[in-house]
């Protein structure tokens, strides 16, 4: 069983809508911009005779992000000018009513009056069967718990070959058990990073993922920014457009490979003397140790105090870590906080200005800044400095209270 990854995401987010292609012929959710990424899974296929290729579609629920492009399909799939044409579209109750009005109010009265639903669309209430035969595939709607949604999942088994499930939207429930224990590979909404009553979560989803490791190989769906902020250095998500075999033993590996990792240098040579002090106007900077790569330390750090130019009196701290240029995706090079009172625009411009110089000299490009987006006064700083607003981004983690926390981050690149 091949099965192409159309999307990994949900609506907000850069990623396509969570939506899946088995071999070329069954479709699951086919959602805000799905037919796109049909359209871009091969160049092998016209793209009529790509769509013309589906006999049965698969709609676990009915928001828009998983089946609001049944219209696009409708339009090849159920009208006269395609006799050879015709689908199976299995979905909660009330479906044919809700695709028929959609083509209506989408399309035009010409358009809508070409469709024949009678003679090309078979439409199965998922809540009425306990299973859908399909050439070699049998079908089995499974109920999930989206809140108040009603959504079904999907168990799909290849007679002689493999079964693979699709939740949809769901929170952890005893089906979304059922499920990873019925199958070889199964796809698992983890979208966000709170404990839902309508989504299961990235964080909970992981130690899923590794629990059932060797058994099944589940795969994270319906991916939010959060949700993908908190995959960095833990998991490899699956990508858009992904393609995955079930005869591979192991179709879909999460496991941050060694190759994958950037690789330090763990004899990176500081310059102590050159870098002991560093003087300014108004702050000076005042080398107090340095961080040698460890385990906890994946970066070379100067850790400075901050003292009033030319006295003793330490105001606060700054840390600079000697990031290689190649590596992208990490939370920032420079973290500063300053003593009460000594909060002062002046006083981090000067600071970001003097570490530049340690910057420079190991060879940096950049700096990377980093700030609440609501802390305006050191927006302005950064600005000042210019330094432009490369993304912000959402980390999660667990405080000392064993909760979630949410906290918000903006980081700036100052290019020199």
């Amino acid at each position: 069983m091949k099965i192409t990854i159309l999307g990994t995401g949900c609506i907000w987010t850069k990623r396509a809508c969570a939506s899946y292609l088995i071999n070329d012929d069954l479709l699951i959710d086919p959602g805000s911009g799905t037919l796109k990424q049909l359209l871009r899974s091969s160049d092998k296929l016209l793209h009529h005779e790509k769509i013309e290729k589906i006999r049965v579609i698969l709609i676990t629920h009915f928001h828009i992000d998983h089946y609001f492009d049944i219209v696009h399909f409708m339009w090849k799939l159920a009208s006269e000018k395609n006799p050879k044409a015709y689908c199976t579209i299995i979905c909660p109750p009330g479906g044919e009513e809700r695709i028929k009005q959609l083509c209506k109010l989408g399309m035009s009265e010409p358009t809508y009056g070409k469709l024949n639903f009678e003679k090309y669309i078979k439409f199965v209430d998922a809540s009425q069967i306990d299973k859908f035969e399909y050439n070699n595939f049998e079908i089995m709607p499974i109920k999930m718990d989206h809140g108040p949604t009603l959504d079904y999942g999907y168990i799909v088994k290849e007679k002689g070959g493999e079964t693979v499930g699709f939740t949809g939207d769901t929170c952890y429930c005893d089906n979304l058990e059922y499920m990873i224990n019925n199958t070889k590979v199964a796809f698992v909404d983890m979208a966000g990073t709170d404990i839902s009553n309508k989504h299961y979560n990235i964080i909970d989803g992981i130690e899923l993922m590794k629990k059932y490791k060797g058994k099944c190989n589940i795969v994270p769906a319906h991916l939010t920014s959060q949700a993908l902020d908190y995959c960095v250095n833990r998991i490899n998500p699956p990508t858009d457009l992904m393609v995955l075999d079930t005869k591979d033993e192991v179709p879909y590996n999460f496991s941050i490979t060694k190759s994958e990792k950037v690789e330090i240098n763990s004899n990176f040579c500081f310059e102590n003397e050159k870098f002991d002090k560093i003087c300014g106007s108004i702050v000076d900077l005042g080398l107090s140790s340095t961080k040698q790569v460890s385990e906890k330390e994946l970066y070379p750090t100067y850790c400075y105090n901050i003292f009033l130019h030319n006295s003793q009196t330490i105001i606060g701290s700054l840390n600079y870590s000697v990031i290689p240029n190649n590596v992208k995706n990490h939370g920032g090079n420079i973290s500063f906080s300053l003593n009460e009172g000594y909060d002062l625009k002046s006083v981090k411009y000067e600071c970001c200005q003097l570490i530049k110089k340690v910057a420079i000299y190991h060879g940096a490009k950049e700096l990377f800044l980093t700030c609440s987006p609501k802390d305006f006064k050191t927006r302005t700083v950064f600005e000042s400095l210019g330094a432009t607003l490369k993304e912000i981004k959402t980390y999660t983690f667990i405080n000392e209270q064993n909760k979630r926390d949410i906290i918000e981050e903006g980081i700036w690149v100052l290019s020199f």
